[in-house]
């Protein structure tokens, strides 16, 4: 990163004098209100921003930091202000020393993280986000249609355990549950966490949708799938890798699982509750979990734009880009190493297709881009072999769109 500081220190501000200017790019610092208060400038701000100022013990700047992009808004000085300024690559150091205000943030942006995650899924609103056990029954159900019994008998199992200790269970939803358990064939509970670091084998279940469980996860080595069921369909919403943290929603919610995640490949993993998250991982892990947070905030936002679009090729080439523009962020790599090597993106076609919100896509569109000569289509991987016509047709189709020419594709698809 290119850091015009290198040591944490406090930063004084008189009233009225700007703390960062929008549209300039974030050098790798973030900051914590230690006095005062500070503006946010609703004059120059062209995005939905609710938060109009930040007090003493708030912070900002962490997603700017770690993906090198611009401030999003001005913020000033409205009283004599104290700001600290932390080097982004001392964060993780830093708050390993104060569990208050790294739970805090952690907080914080988990939050945020948790509402673009619902945009992306059009999950409920959180007030319909009760526990009803019933949905573990009604996923269940799905989970055999789609021919995977071992996530069936998960879910079974999940609102069994509910049933023991619950008087308001309900009769006829037991015994169907019984029965479906039969249906499945298998006995699969998951994974049996005998201590906190696991070696899982690909498509092992971490948790599942609708169940109520409250561990948090920090991926080791590995992959890690997070879906959701949306109109009868997987909707992948991120595949997550080494260092990453997910079911983090716990810290900020007692609601039941939004997504269910899965072991994409042999993974290692490391469950945590949230009391002891800080004193189960050192510096180096807490680093990397808000960088995963931090890049997951950034990534959802590219993906909200994503999905705006109105051709399904279009999305699929945009998806693209963006994923390369990901894993150069999470490996910090130079640019011109993405535009002078092929790129392996560890999705499938039909992944891509979901992280991209489409159901359902035509013959021709799904045969143009497997036969697109610049990327190779693996069963479990595509292989961009440049970067630059990538994005080269990824513009294309931007204007084919922005002209309303849509030749081989209609609405109804997506």
């Amino acid at each position: 990163m290119n850091l015009l500081e290198s040591e944490i220190k406090q930063v004084s501000y008189p009233p009225g004098a700007s703390i960062l200017i929008k549209d300039a790019v974030n050098p790798g610092l973030f900051f914590v209100v230690q006095q005062g208060i500070v503006r946010v400038d609703s004059e120059h701000m062209d995005i939905d921003h609710q938060l109009t100022q930040y007090k003493a013990g708030d912070s900002f700047g962490l997603v700017s930091a770690f993906t090198e992009h611009k401030y999003l808004v001005t913020l000033f000085a409205q009283t004599e202000v104290k700001v600290l300024q932390i080097p982004i690559q001392h964060l993780g150091t830093f708050l390993k020393n104060d569990k208050e205000l790294a739970l805090k943030i952690l907080r914080l942006y988990s939050n945020e993280l948790r509402t673009l995650q619902k945009s992306l899924s059009h999950a409920n609103h959180p007030s319909d986000r009760a526990y009803h056990p019933e949905k573990l029954i009604q996923n269940a159900k799905r989970y055999l249609e789609w021919n995977n019994p071992r996530f069936a008998s998960y879910s079974i199992y999940k609102y069994l355990d509910w049933t023991e200790t619950n008087e308001a269970k309900d009769p006829f939803l037991y015994s169907q549950a019984k029965e479906l358990l039969k249906r499945c064939k298998v006995d699969y509970r998951g994974p049996n966490w005998h201590k906190n670091q696991m070696e899982l084998k690909a498509g092992e279940v971490l948790f599942l949708e609708s169940e109520q469980s409250f561990e948090i996860y920090v991926i080791l080595t590995g992959q890690v799938k997070l879906f959701s069921i949306v109109r009868s369909n997987e909707y992948v919403i991120d595949i997550l890798g080494p260092g990453e943290i997910f079911g983090e929603m716990s810290l900020i919610e007692n609601a039941p699982r939004m997504a269910s995640a899965i072991t994409e490949i042999d993974s290692t993993i490391l469950q945590v509750t949230a009391e002891n998250l800080l004193e189960s991982v050192g510096a180096p892990i807490l680093q990397k979990i808000f960088e995963s947070i931090a890049r997951r905030i950034w990534f959802s936002h590219q993906r909200l734009l994503i999905l705006k679009m109105k051709t399904s090729i279009r999305r699929l080439y945009s998806y693209l880009a963006l994923a390369i523009r990901d894993k150069e962020i999470r490996l910090h790599w130079e640019e011109s190493y993405s535009y002078n090597n092929s790129i392996r993106l560890p999705l499938s076609f039909l992944d891509l297709c979901s992280l991209t919100g489409i159901i359902k896509i035509k013959k021709e569109i799904a045969a143009e881009f497997r036969n697109d000569s610049n990327l190779k289509i693996e069963e479990n991987n595509i292989v961009v072999k440049s970067r630059r016509m990538l994005e080269e047709k990824a513009a294309i189709w931007k204007g084919r769109e922005l002209k309303g020419i849509y030749s081989l594709e209609s609405d109804s698809e997506i």
